[in-house]
């Protein structure tokens, strides 16, 4: 019985890890960030090279340290996220993620869901191969700016006149 036991254990890690090696780059990036949340961090570990860089329209950061601290407070006030992929695009160990976000919070929209487009430009490197570059693009208006009181209507006014509305 130990045989058989020893031997399905090494039948379905070799398994996973077949499986591992023949998901994409872009699958990597999906399924990492479908799995991300405050209770689940460690995808962060999995996922990032230990001296990631990451920006977005609103930070700059580089390291793994710093990735699980910025990902620790972003998913402390959610009440839910979700990603819904549309395309991805990928050329060696680069991927571009074209997405949209739909989030709730009870600090923005009176805790109703706001939706954010927006891609992400994911490049995989390193001695183990994960995300050494991430920079995401979206409107941060969108994300958050609209859905303050007073200058929501305000940011809103200026992209109407803008022709962006």
């Amino acid at each position: 019985m130990p045989v058989i036991l020893a031997l399905l254990l090494t039948l379905s890690s070799s398994f996973a890890i077949a499986q591992e090696k023949a998901m994409t780059y872009a699958d990597r990036a999906r399924d990492a960030f479908t799995r991300l949340d405050i209770n689940n961090l460690q995808v962060v570990d999995e996922f990032y090279d230990t001296n990631v860089e990451f920006h977005d329209p609103i930070t700059q950061l580089k390291g793994k340290e710093n990735m699980r601290a910025y990902y620790r407070k972003m998913y402390q006030g959610l009440k839910s996220i979700k990603f819904d992929y549309q395309e991805a695009i990928e050329s060696d160990k680069t991927v571009v993620l074209i997405w949209t976000m739909t989030y709730a919070t009870d600090k923005l929209n009176g805790g109703e869901p706001i939706v954010v487009k927006g891609n992400s430009h994911i490049k995989f490197g390193g001695v183990e191969n994960k995300v050494i570059y991430h920079r995401d693009y979206l409107d941060v208006g969108a994300m958050v700016y609209e859905h303050i009181p007073v200058l929501g209507a305000g940011v809103r006014y200026i992209k109407t006149k803008l022709g962006e509305h």
